[in-house]
């Protein structure tokens, strides 16, 4: 297998392989470092010698650069960052929200929000509410967001929500554009004061506030999860 990634780059050719033996697909008993013999039909790997722990090792150490991810500035709002999980906040204020549903009807306003956290992990998405609007740290508490289409726990439902393409992925921007653009259509937390401390429920409160009762987000409507930023994180490892 020979790749060119650009016409500038060099060939690069397969030199090595690491094989690894189970008895069940859930297991490794067995793993070896094996050559690579370059032929006329192309690479054939080669045989093999038991792989240590310490030749693992140094071979990890001689890679580490070409897996290294380069370094590059974070987003300002990024609060943590892994290959595969990230966790930034948006500040309080005012943004456009449509809804869809049969309580509400086809509604749209720009309505004040609460600051807000959100997390990609996978193909997971998540959001919480934050009491403050200021920068997060480990202690700061989360609460339910109060919005539709977010189940216990902070999963959003993205339904036909369109989400950032591979380019984007990586965009804290372009994950809250997305979520702010869908319509909301139901809510997936049922039970008075379960998803917003409203004596007439979550529709009554998102129809006041449609109707521009308020000009700040009305922070005591949020409901506590008893989870802190910290404890979140310690869950996604």
């Amino acid at each position: 297998m020979n790749v060119n990634l650009y016409q500038s780059t060099p060939s690069y050719s397969l030199q090595h392989a690491i094989l690894m033996y189970g008895a069940n697909p859930d297991s490794v008993d067995l793993v070896t470092i094996n050559a690579v013999v370059q032929t006329a039909a192309g690479p054939v790997i080669g045989e093999g010698r038991g792989a240590t722990k310490a030749g693992l090792l140094d071979m990890l150490e001689c890679v580490k650069e070409a897996v290294r991810k380069p370094l590059e500035l974070l987003h300002p709002n990024v609060i943590a960052l892994t290959d595969d999980c990230m966790v930034w906040w948006e500040e309080a204020k005012s943004r456009r929200i449509a809804f869809k549903s049969k309580e509400l009807g086809r509604r749209a306003a720009i309505v004040p929000h609460p600051a807000l956290l959100f997390v990609v992990k996978g193909a997971s998405w998540y959001v919480f509410a934050l009491a403050g609007n200021k920068r997060p740290t480990a202690d700061t508490a989360l609460y339910v967001s109060p919005y539709f289409n977010v189940w216990c726990g902070g999963a959003i439902c993205t339904g036909s929500t369109r989400t950032p393409t591979k380019e984007a992925v990586t965009n804290p921007d372009a994950w809250t554009k997305a979520f702010f653009e869908s319509a909301f259509t139901h809510p997936n937390i049922h039970g008075l004061n379960q998803l917003v401390l409203w004596e007439h429920g979550c529709f009554a409160f998102w129809r006041d506030m449609l109707d521009g009762k308020f000009t700040t987000f009305p922070n005591e409507v949020l409901v506590s999860t008893n989870v802190t930023v910290q404890k979140l994180i310690h869950k996604l490892q």
